[in-house]
């Protein structure tokens, strides 16, 4: 199961967010989350260690998206 996510702005997307959203995704399904956020490039990878999930796959889109697979571990 992939679960998507897209926010836009420069709020910096917050762990509420992500906790939120990763909360409907069963373990071992995967959230897929694509932001302009610039916050997002640090924040992300560092929520995933923070909580024990896997950040599986970054990629830089077009037009400063940005785009992140998480995998849920627990």
């Amino acid at each position: 199961m992939i679960k998507t996510i897209k926010i836009s702005g420069a709020h910096c997307l917050g762990p509420v967010e992500l906790k939120k959203a990763i909360a409907d995704v069963p373990i071992g399904g995967f959230l897929e989350v694509i932001t302009n956020d610039p916050c997002a490039k640090e924040d992300i990878p560092t929520w995933c260690r923070f909580t024990k999930n896997e950040l599986v796959e970054f990629n830089e889109l077009e037009g400063g998206w940005m785009r992140f697979l998480i995998k849920r571990t627990r």
